[in-house]
């Protein structure tokens, strides 16, 4: 590194269960020296499990809401009447650009508002870049705060509804950005197919990584029956519902099982009464959110791991899940879907299983196979962990994503 880097990265929401790769990557930026400093727009919801890690990392972070009325109306004067041209041609650049309708643009004037009190707020802080993650409202507010400092902005992109479902300014921010990585081949294509061509120099893939300290394939912790494990937040695109219908097969077919299911999320209620309306109270198990030392043991515990993905009927659908990674790390044999770009990961019978999106025969048959084949668990699960190592290490994808964006400080 040539000289000391100062970056704000700015989050939604921060931090976060799914978003663990965050953490790594503000944690190794920092290790090398980076000087990172994080600026979220919510805190994460009251009682959520933090890891020790995320609960260290969350010390020091700006949080831009609940905000003083006061203070985003001063805010707001201070650059309307210091900075006019930049303050009005940002908002009206905003404002009139396309948008699905009157509530995104609406939520676009939100977002220009706190990208305005960001400004305000780093307005006497030296660095060199914002950096958002994700092309939400982040985006939104780093690009606001970057025109009105004069300071370039740049993004990272990853799979969700921003860019599958209700795409906001998506080609506005790209262009806007210095430089922009994702963390898939997938959406990369997928970009540059709804984006135009014009942006493949802008747009870099650079696959999450991880800390595979963190991921000791010690053998299973013996616990009776196979245990099922998947992980996740409960929304249509984990494809839960589908696993629990093949619980019931399988139960039918009789095999003795237990699932159990890590996460939170809308869908809880709905699979709370798919597992009673099957009788299947003693089968699976919805296991809440838990801290991410608490999965680390669940993967420990597991037989194997288990998540169908399918696009969901809105089109939202998943890039490649970290949990996926994490269980192979693990040596854990998976199984899971061809949706999106999980095929970057998963090779059929090399590393895992990877079937047919919603064939819910195709997924009883993969468990199944794994539940009468201990050789091919282990291989698998052997090969799985191989893949990781070689290229899904934190280091390694770390320094090259910020090689990426950020080639005059990094080799």
């Amino acid at each position: 590194m040539a000289k000391k880097l100062e970056l704000v990265y700015i989050i939604g929401t921060y931090p976060g269960l799914t978003t663990t790769f965050i953490d790594r990557e503000i944690r190794t930026l920092r290790h090398w020296g980076v000087d990172l400093q994080i600026v979220a727009i919510r805190r994460p919801p009251l009682g959520m499990p933090l890891s020790e890690d995320q609960q260290e990392l969350q010390q020091g972070v700006i949080y831009l809401m609940p905000v003083l009325c006061s203070s985003l109306v001063l805010s707001q004067l201070y650059f309307a009447l210091l900075y006019p041209l930049r303050y009005f041609r940002g908002l009206a650049y905003l404002l009139t650009r396309p948008h699905p309708g009157p509530q995104a643009r609406l939520m676009t004037l939100l977002h220009f508002g706190q990208g305005v009190y960001t400004a305000y707020l780093l307005r006497k802080r030296r660095f060199q870049e914002l950096h958002a993650h994700f092309v939400d409202r982040a985006a939104t507010v780093a690009l606001v705060a970057g025109r009105l400092l004069g300071k370039p902005y740049s993004l990272s992109i990853h799979a969700g509804p921003d860019i599958f479902v209700d795409p906001i300014l998506v080609r506005e921010k790209i262009v806007e950005a210095r430089h922009v990585a994702t963390c898939t081949l997938y959406n990369k294509v997928y970009l540059e197919t709804v984006v135009g061509q014009d942006i493949n120099d802008k747009v870099s893939h650079v696959h999450h990584g991880l800390d595979l300290n963190k991921y000791d394939p010690s053998p299973p912790t013996p616990n009776g029956r196979p245990l099922i494990l998947s992980v996740g937040q409960l929304t249509e695109r984990k494809g839960f519902v589908r696993l629990i219908e093949a619980c019931r097969d399988l139960r039918v077919r009789g095999y003795d099982l237990t699932c159990h299911i890590v996460g939170h999320g809308p869908q809880r209620r709905d699979l709370e009464d798919l597992i009673t309306q099957l009788s299947l109270q003693d089968t699976v198990i919805l296991c809440g959110a838990l801290p991410h030392e608490e999965v680390i043991e669940k993967y420990r515990q597991a037989t194997m791991f288990v998540l169908p993905c399918v696009k969901s009927r809105d089109g939202n659908m998943d890039g490649i899940p970290n949990v996926l990674a994490e269980a192979m790390a693990m040596r854990l044999p998976v199984v899971s879907t061809d949706v999106s770009a999980i095929p970057e990961l998963i090779a059929h019978r090399v590393n895992g299983l990877l079937i047919p999106s919603r064939d819910d025969t195709a997924l009883v048959t993969a468990i199944a196979c794994l539940l009468d084949d201990a050789p091919l668990r282990e291989q698998l699960g052997r090969n799985g962990r191989r893949t990781v190592v070689e290229s899904f290490d934190a280091e390694r994808n770390i320094r090259q994503f910020a090689g990426a964006l950020w080639p005059e400080w990094f080799d």
